[in-house]
């Protein structure tokens, strides 16, 4: 049976509609003659809080340790940043490049914490020089006191959020992710982060172990933050040895509700994954911030061998027209191969996440490691790639 269906419409309401172009009419009519102010308040508010570009220069180089090494960075009012915009502990920024033809950017963490950016105008960053390392041998060799440096506004959503998370937090890490959490160790000291914090710090050897007096002083001064060292090739007196564990993370972790976080290698991660699974957590409550996803295409597992050492034709696009056409190895990925020709491409995180570098892909195949492609179902049928996690499998067009 077909049931009656009755919509009852006000006759103001209609009435109030069909006036709307007269109303618009009469605001432009009766508008002041005197051009509108360019910027507002609020604009500047947000033009500060999320500047394009930061043009910065190196105040102090810390040496780590030989590979390793901490850059002070100030803000350049000679070239129009005048303050450096505010952050949260665990973000970071994303450093430009230009070496040789090649422009390129590279993310690095900020180590310091916000107050030092808001009343001491300073970021500092940790940088480990690589093997074969193409931007850290670069950086190694030409970054001194004095050097001008191009960065982004903050960036990264690897941070402690009050609506989202516990405000017990439980973290993992190794020498790679330590940045993040020396950074949210410093404002919990300085009360500018309101946590506490049980950090699983896991290193080869105590030796390895960067940031540690200071970590260790951090936790004796402030109830709010634990430091639990674990070394898996030496026993160390008074610190655990072997993995971060499920265990282990028992042993210290807070009897209320809380949030993981992990941040640091895929080596961690893969160690960690089983272990943080066994916890029990809702899905909500686990924070992953996993790095060195760009490898060499030989170097990931479910890479298709008969792709392996060809180099195919990269047709590049920018509004309708042919930048150039350049040669891209299929180990790499496309965003190197962009790097190495000279083309500046768009990218910020260079594991997937963040989008930035996103273009559309009109001609070929491409392979998308596992657990690195976050697009979203509409990229994905518009045919939208990362270059950044894309490695080349036939010729291909791509519009930036």
């Amino acid at each position: 049976m077909k049931e009656k269906v009755s919509v009852h419409s006000p006759s103001k309401d209609f009435s109030e509609f069909i006036r709307i172009p007269e109303a618009r009419k009469n605001a432009i009519n009766n508008a002041l003659k005197t051009p509108v102010r360019k910027n507002f308040n609020v604009n500047s508010t947000a033009n500060f809080l999320h500047p394009q570009v930061q043009y910065l220069k190196i105040r102090e180089v810390i040496e780590l340790s030989r590979d390793e090494r901490c850059y002070v960075l100030y803000p350049d009012s000679a070239h129009g940043t005048g303050k450096l915009a505010y952050f949260r502990p665990g973000q970071y920024l994303s450093i430009t490049l230009n070496i040789g033809q090649s422009v390129l950017t590279r993310p690095f963490t900020i180590c310091s914490s916000p107050l030092d950016s808001s009343n001491d105008d300073f970021y500092m960053i940790k940088v480990k020089k690589v093997m074969h390392g193409f931007a850290s041998n670069y950086i190694f060799n030409n970054w001194q006191k004095g050097s001008e440096v191009v960065a982004s506004q903050p960036l990264g959503n690897f941070y402690y959020q009050v609506l989202r998370d516990n405000p017990f937090l439980v973290g993992a890490t190794d020498n790679e992710g330590i940045p993040a959490f020396l950074s949210m160790a410093r404002a919990i000291e300085e009360k500018s982060l309101n946590v506490k914090l049980t950090l699983f710090y896991s290193c080869r050897k105590k030796q390895d172990a960067l940031f540690m007096d200071e970590l260790i002083e951090i936790s004796k001064t402030t109830k709010n933050f634990n430091i639990v060292f674990v070394f898996s090739d030496e026993k160390v007196e008074n610190y655990e040895r072997g993995f971060i564990t499920k265990q282990l993370i028992e042993k210290y972790a807070p009897p209320e509700k809380y949030s993981v976080f992990i941040n640091g290698s895929e080596q961690l991660l893969s160690l960690i994954s089983t272990q943080i699974a066994e916890l029990g957590l809702e899905r909500k409550d686990i924070r992953l911030n996993i790095g060195s996803k760009n490898k060499e295409a030989k170097l990931i597992p479910d890479f298709p061998p008969e792709f392996l050492g060809k180099t195919f034709e990269l047709r590049v696009k920018k509004d309708g027209k042919v930048l150039k056409t350049i040669p891209c190895n299929s180990e790499e990925t496309i965003l190197v191969a962009l790097e190495r020709a000279g083309i500046e491409a768009r990218s910020h995180c260079r594991v997937g996440s963040c989008g930035f570098c996103k273009a559309r892909l009109t001609r070929g195949n491409v392979f998308i490691p596992e657990g690195t492609d976050s697009r979203r179902i509409s990229d994905t049928s518009h045919g939208i790639i990362h270059p950044c996690v894309s490695y080349a499998t036939s010729d291909l067009t791509l519009h930036l």
